[in-house]
């Protein structure tokens, strides 16, 4: 449908001073690629074309940049401002902060669409959630696979799915999540001689848990994946994804949560202090997952 912007209400098409308020859509195409936005303006009463003045032609233009930028996961224009209002910051000052021009700010928040890179930068800097996973991110790929990780990069989407699976199906605090998460991973290194997840161990008070284990479920909650309640439990908000897992991962997950559940939570818990692993490994060093041939598990 073609439309033209005009500064009084006399339809170019048919010359039809007549209009109507109507909810219309609109396909422009945005970057090469065309998206649908509905937007409510005028329409001549005879031919049924639309009738846009200068201030709706630009609110088109910022409902199609937001529309392309949602397409292709990008921040839309809300959103960044959002991030300024909390942060408290004029255009100037949240300019600033990122590093760019002020023009930068003032065009995001409209209808010039920022680049992949320029929207990760400002998710970095803005979201919580997005620089926490980055810092795994990059503190993960500094270690190599060895017999501290299980023989295996860490893989931070299948410990996520591990850690739904956990929360989906004993719905336990960190506490005890942590043991579950330790019995899963050394128990399937001792049968197949690589860990799930990649992750590494560390002896606490608590017994043995994660490394970064408060940053990486703090992350899982921020992203909208987990929620935690006040007696700090965990509820699971998305559905685990069991097709990451082979056979022999799905069944070693399924096998610690139906002990979990038949045998009770504080029991392994209680286990995991008698553990070689965390009995011979100093505070804050790595448990070494060749203690895995010792596990205690298969005895209660």
């Amino acid at each position: 449908m073609g439309l033209h912007a005009v500064n009084k209400m006399n339809c170019l098409k048919c010359g039809c001073e007549n209009f109507i308020d109507q909810q219309v859509r609109f396909r422009p195409e945005v970057k090469e690629q065309v998206v649908e936005v509905v937007l409510e303006c005028k329409v001549c009463e005879n031919c049924k074309s639309p009738l846009l003045d200068a201030q709706q032609m630009n609110v088109l233009r910022k409902a199609a940049a937001d529309k392309y930028r949602e397409l292709n996961k990008l921040l839309i224009s809300s959103q960044i401002v959002d991030y300024r209002g909390k942060l408290g910051m004029s255009q100037a000052a949240f300019a600033r902060y990122l590093s760019v021009g002020e023009a930068s700010i003032k065009r995001w928040e409209t209808y010039y669409i920022q680049d992949a890179s320029q929207d990760e930068h400002i998710r970095i800097k803005c979201d919580e959630a997005c620089a926490e996973t980055n810092f795994l991110d990059i503190y993960w790929k500094s270690h190599k696979e060895d017999s501290f990780s299980g023989n295996r990069k860490f893989n931070l989407q299948i410990f996520r799915n591990v850690a739904l699976y956990l929360v989906e199906k004993t719905k336990e605090s960190i506490i005890y999540l942590n043991k579950l998460h330790f019995y899963a991973d050394f128990l399937h290194f001792k049968k197949y001689g690589t860990s799930i997840t990649g992750a590494r161990y560390t002896p606490l008070k608590y017994g043995p848990c994660p490394d970064q284990y408060r940053t990486i479920y703090n992350s899982l909650v921020n992203r909208g994946y987990l929620k935690e309640n006040e007696n700090h439990t965990y509820e699971a908000l998305v559905v685990p994804d069991l097709t990451i897992f082979d056979d022999g991962e799905r069944e070693t997950v399924q096998y610690v949560c139906d002990l979990a559940i038949s045998k009770g939570v504080k029991e392994l818990y209680n286990l995991s202090h008698e553990e070689k692993g965390y009995v011979n490994t100093a505070e804050c060093a790595f448990i070494d997952y060749k203690f895995a041939e010792d596990l205690l598990i298969f005895e209660i």
